[in-house]
């Protein structure tokens, strides 16, 4: 199953709300109760005839965020929904995927269907009340931005450029990013921002190589934000 709409807001802010799967919990009505353990893992609790005990684990990349839902009692399942989220002109096009794997699944295509319907109602005062209660925009110029404000890209400073990829990971995982980083500045310019306390370190893309370092990444500690800027 997918679903498709345009909205009338930046990636950045869609991609923060909707990669945040405490904000589906209003959506999608077998969801009852959610309890973070980590990051970017969750304990779901769905109920359908009986409450079921569920693992959330997120994955998000530049684009796209996913929820791969496992059950951990009976009855057995799994279901994922991706979503991603693309520049369209002025506009920011949404797609959403549902797969379910397991019992009940007309019954869980159902809500899905139900959930999506919801969404496209209340996402205008959802979405205006949550970035009233997290300040997205001013976000938008936080602390790592502010150190690099002198800094202008093609014209634009950094804080002006496209929010891309937002998130806390282990420093295990920087390679990755910094791949994709690499690959994805063929045809743009992409920073990469790490900060650990206050220490910061900046890369910048262009071209397919590496054009610019700023700071000192061995000086980094496990636990990192990482923010991805693209023109």
């Amino acid at each position: 199953m997918s679903y498709e709409f345009e909205y009338n807001e930046s990636p950045g802010v869609l991609m923060e709300y909707l990669s945040n799967p405490e904000n589906w919990v209003k959506y999608f009505r077998p969801a009852k109760k959610m309890e973070k353990i980590g990051p970017d893992e969750w304990i779901l609790y769905l109920h359908w005839f009986k409450t079921v005990k569920s693992k959330l684990t997120r994955v998000i990349s530049n684009n796209e965020s996913e929820f791969i839902v496992t059950s951990l009692g009976w009855p057995k399942f799994k279901m994922a929904l991706k979503t991603y989220i693309l520049p369209s002109g002025n506009m920011t096009k949404v797609k959403i995927e549902f797969i379910y794997d397991g019992p009940l699944e007309g019954t869980s295509k159902k809500e899905m269907e139900e959930a999506y319907k919801t969404i496209t109602i209340n996402l205008d005062a959802d979405l205006k009340k949550y970035c009233e209660e997290n300040k997205c925009y001013t976000k938008e110029k936080d602390h790592n931005e502010k150190v690099f404000d002198s800094v202008s890209i093609k014209g634009l400073k950094i804080y002006e450029m496209k929010t891309v990829l937002k998130k806390e990971i282990q420093k295990s995982e920087l390679d990755k990013i910094l791949d994709q980083a690499l690959m994805d500045s063929i045809d743009k310019d992409v920073v990469v921002i790490i900060e650990n306390g206050n220490e910061i370190v900046r890369f910048h893309f262009s071209n397919g190589d590496l054009v610019e370092k700023e700071g000192n990444l061995d000086a980094l500690g496990n636990t990192l934000k990482v923010l991805v800027k693209s023109t």
